[in-house]
């Protein structure tokens, strides 16, 4: 029924026809005065007063109201459902002139506007139903290849200039598309809708988490815009989630700075950070600014009270541990060497082709790291050293013949061919490979979305224990080099070796080894929070046995609800936490941590303490993989031939190429009923219906001819009108009178050109 008096109201007010051309008087004379010049000289003067407020609209439109200064317009209809209504909107964002009719008419039509007056109002804490936009689907089957396609696009950060190759890749395959938006900018738009749409799902699943935690990465673009990454941590449905919010430039790398710009980055999403006992956890990457030296978390820690601050491997841990191990001059040695013959072949294709015929491998190793630059210790790759190490005779081999063709190059390549056919650099390399194995798996346990500080701390143990055994007796690849090495040769080419070769090998690789454990006592021993130690008690595989067990982790769980004691009901009992734990211990005594997580976040009701407080442990980040994937994301969308990518659209790409699934996976539906309810959306819509109904081809052509007409302020209409345009207005009002329209479309197009002369 409210539909009906609407559309009622709408078609039952004309719109009032342009008056005739007109001059305004200039100067501020009576009327009476400018009517008898306009006499004598055979002109019509007339002065018009400014466009207000008109009492009878209030009547007219029920949704209609006024701020207190009335000189603003709103519905409130519209103003009341936030997640429904068009942003866009004037009588969303206060429409303050010039007032027309046609405006609020528009309004009551609109889409956005008649899905907010049918949305149901449910009371109490009952989920309020979606409501979705009626769409053709003619339409909805178009829209899915495009969005589809520009979804492609952002999640494997491919330049936004291909979107219009993969449409027409798209066409050629029998694909019916559109003739429209097949351009850069219209790719912009729709990763824009796309990445709303994930941004606002990801905040909604952020809100209803029990607790979260907050992770920044500090970087730079290849523009040098230093910049903060700021990650969330959360629960969603018992599941562990990480998700890329939000890359900040910064205005400064001071403590202020970094502290300003997350406060507002948090502050402009609308995230609750201030609520006490919702974020426990702060994962940095140990820069200089993030560290706890740094200052920036104590602030933190001061707006945000209960904050664990946690030193998070936020990349590689082999690049780290040989960025520490950057001292040593045999490390930098082997780099640089590395560095010096990759160039020199990527530098020249044939001779990348002459390589390709002895070491394949190496030629496509080379190829695989054609941007040193982005990678800061070639040394650390471990597959770049068992390529090496394997294709080093070809190398060699092939360096030497280029050595003996003579000229600059062949100079070039004699310094190359006395560098790799080092003794120090070759037994090195063996022995890098050794040493980097063992930090592999404590890296892939530090990878993991769910891993207890247990689980990290047991393979930091067995990494102390083979760095110590390293110490004392070769590895597995070194020993295949002495295997190897007789009467000077490896593989039949004589080695450069100097004396007291080997004393100086063994002085730098046991300060490597001792260079390592020391960089892993910092990262992970040293200022360890006590509330860490207490989590190990979560352990299973360290449970005793029998009745031990019944006591055991008491403590712990005390010492850990006490710490984050705002996360847990006001006034909890101690002894109802002790008699939960009891029970959790007995049910899950042989199962892994996984598990135990499970069972205590899903049975609320029987563990409606534990519940919290393991929700709580499990939301403080261990490591920070997400931020490592927004990391290479960052330099595969910023390369130094996109630098002049805004801060907005780079956000929308990194939100879409972080938190989005895969291609094959991909749902564009809400993307497309987000795009449907803008302006763009609507217009298009509108058109494309009119274009689509057979009885209508006049006022089709009239749609399709207006959509590209270029819009003029009602100011110039008036001033500039030609004679007969009031005429020619009426005259076009007929003929959509004589076309056999429905009456639906003709609204629409009532409702079209009143938009189009405001």
């Amino acid at each position: 029924m409210r539909d009906a008096n609407i559309q009622t109201q709408a078609s039952a007010a004309e719109p009032v026809p342009l008056p005739a051309s007109v001059e305004t008087c200039p100067s501020p004379c009576p009327p009476s005065t400018c009517g008898g010049d306009a006499g004598r000289h055979g002109k019509v003067k007339r002065t018009y007063r400014p466009r207000s407020i008109q009492r009878s609209w209030f009547g007219q439109f029920p949704w209609l109201v006024m701020d207190s200064k009335e000189t603003k317009l709103f519905c409130s209809v519209c103003r009341e459902r936030p997640t429904v209504h068009d942003k866009s909107s004037r009588l969303v964002q206060g429409y303050t002139g010039p007032f027309k009719v046609e405006t609020l008419r528009y309004h009551e039509v609109s889409k956005a506007h008649k899905l907010c007056v049918n949305t149901v109002e449910v009371r109490g804490d009952s989920p309020q139903p979606a409501l979705t936009p009626e769409i053709s689907s003619d339409l909805v089957a178009n829209m899915e290849h495009i969005f589809n396609a520009a979804y492609s696009i952002a999640y494997h950060s491919r330049p936004l200039n291909d979107f219009g190759k993969v449409l027409q890749l798209l066409h050629n395959t029998g694909t019916t598309l559109l003739g429209k938006y097949r351009n850069r900018t219209a790719c912009t738009q729709f990763i824009k809708y796309i990445s709303e749409t994930l941004k606002k799902e990801i905040l909604r699943d952020l809100r209803s988490s029990p607790c979260v935690s907050l992770l920044l990465d500090s970087c730079s673009d290849s523009s040098d815009q230093a910049c903060v990454g700021i990650y969330m941590r959360y629960l969603k449905q018992a599941k562990v989630k990480e998700s890329y919010i939000t890359l900040a430039p910064l205005p400064s790398e001071t403590v202020d700075g970094y502290f300003e710009t997350i406060i507002a980055a948090l502050d402009e999403l609308d995230i609750p950070f201030r609520k006490p006992g919702w974020v426990v956890g702060l994962a940095t990457d140990g820069s200089a600014m993030l560290s706890r030296k740094g200052g920036l978390v104590e602030k933190l820690r001061g707006a945000i009270p209960q904050l664990l601050p946690v030193h998070s491997v936020a990349h590689q841990l082999p690049v780290a541990v040989l960025d520490a191990c950057g001292s040593v001059p045999l490390v930098r040695r082997c780099n640089r060497h590395i560095r010096t013959v990759f160039k020199f072949y990527q530098s020249s294709s044939k001779r990348l082709g002459e390589l390709r015929g002895g070491a394949g491998s190496l030629e496509q190793e080379i190829i695989r790291l054609k941007d040193l630059t982005a990678v800061r210790w070639v040394a650390s790759q471990r597959r770049t050293l068992n390529v090496l190490i394997g294709s080093w005779p070809a190398l060699a081999r092939h360096l030497q013949s280029v050595a003996e063709a003579g000229g600059q190059t062949g100079q070039r390549a004699r310094g190359m061919l006395k560098q790799i056919k080092g003794f120090h650099f070759i037994k090195f390399c063996h022995f890098l490979l050794d040493f980097l194995s063992i930090y592999r798996p404590l890296s892939e346990v530090c990878r993991k979305e769910l891993a207890l500080v247990t689980e990290v701390h047991s393979t930091l143990g067995q990494a102390y224990v083979a760095l110590e055994s390293l110490r004392l007796q070769v590895g597995p690849k070194e020993e295949e080099f002495n295997a190897s090495f007789q009467d000077g040769q490896f593989h039949g080419i004589f080695l450069d070796r100097v004396e007291m070769a080997e004393q100086w090998f063994r002085a730098d690789r046991e300060r490597t080894i001792l260079t390592g454990i020391e960089y892993l006592q910092q990262r992970f021993d040293a200022d360890r929070p006590a509330q860490i130690k207490n989590m190990e008690v979560l352990d299973t595989t360290a449970w005793p046995r029998g009745v031990q067990l019944a006591c055991f982790g008491n403590g712990d769980i005390l010492s850990l609800a006490r710490c984050f004691e705002l996360s847990l009901p006001a006034g909890y009992s101690e002894e109802a936490l002790l008699e939960e734990w009891l029970s959790l211990k007995a049910a899950t005594q042989n199962l892994p941590f996984s598990v135990l997580c499970k069972i205590a976040l899903t049975q609320h009701c029987r563990f409606p303490l534990l519940s919290k407080l393991l929700a709580v442990v499990v939301s403080v980040p261990i490591s920070t993989s997400c931020c490592e994937r927004g990391f290479k994301t960052l330099h595969r969308i910023r390369t130094e031939e996109r630098t002049k990518l805004s801060s907005e659209v780079l956000n929308t790409l990194m939100m879409t190429a972080v938190n989005g699934v895969a291609v094959a996976e991909y749902d564009p539906q809400p993307a497309i009923q987000h795009w449907y309810l803008t302006s763009s959306g609507r217009r298009f819509s509108h058109s494309y219906a009119c274009a689509q109904a057979p009885t209508c081809s006049h006022a089709s052509e009239y749609t399709v001819s207006l959509a590209w007409e270029p819009k003029r302020s009602p100011m110039s209409s008036q001033s500039h009108a030609e004679p007969g345009a009031e005429h020619v207005s009426l005259q076009r009002r007929d003929l959509w009178s004589a076309a056999e329209c429905p009456a639906t479309c003709r609204e629409e197009l009532e409702a079209e050109l009143s938009w189009r002369s405001m």
